[in-house]
């Protein structure tokens, strides 16, 4: 039986970052809670019903992508494809909801945004920023199994994540929601 589900039989809530949990009456809670609960907590399993912890490597230049938790100001939480290893910046958890995905990094316990307002070199930057989910917080990743990659699109601008490669310094590799095609850079692999 899956984590999810146990602690839903139980009658338990479950919040995102740290696990804490509050006794519920099983025999008082509605149905809309009951699908509430089973959407919000992780399960850990691959699949398309359920949320998965996952690791995003950029296939351009094989490397994974970390949330910049220490970076400050309007860059905190920048998503950039430059890690060598996995650590807690580089653990994702992406989740199906109704016609899209989210996604969420545990170390900066935020879920992911694309900042479609940015201009400039950082307009559709990545950020794990957002403490809810909204409009910029929405994504399409899809695999393309025949050659072993997925793509992430944006749903708030309609745009294709790139890995900015070509940057330089702290902006080097940085994922933004800029592409209207999928080339080199916007492939990923995910696991």
């Amino acid at each position: 039986m899956k984590l999810r589900n146990i602690i839903a039989a139980l009658g338990m809530v479950s919040v995102a970052g740290p696990v804490m949990m509050a006794a519920m009456p099983a025999a008082i809670a509605d149905t809309a809670t009951v699908v509430q609960q089973r959407r919000t907590i992780p399960d850990w399993d691959l699949g398309d019903d359920s949320c998965a912890d996952v690791t995003i490597k950029s296939k351009a230049n094989n490397q994974y992508v970390a949330a910049e938790v220490e970076y400050g100001g309007y860059v905190s939480g920048q998503l950039r494809a430059r890690s060598g290893g996995v650590g807690a910046w580089e653990k994702f958890s992406i989740c199906p909801q109704d016609g899209y995905q989210t996604i969420y990094s545990y170390g900066a316990q935020r879920y992911v945004s694309a900042e479609k307002n940015y201009t400039g070199a950082d307009k559709g930057m990545l950020r794990a920023r957002a403490t809810s989910v909204a409009s910029f917080e929405k994504f399409q990743i899809e695999h393309n199994k025949a050659q072993g990659y997925y793509t992430i699109k944006s749903l708030v601008n309609g745009k294709y994540v790139s890995a900015e490669l070509a940057y330089t310094g702290g902006g080097y590799a940085m994922l933004r929601a800029r592409a209207d095609s999928v080339g080199d850079y916007e492939k990923f692999l995910i696991s």
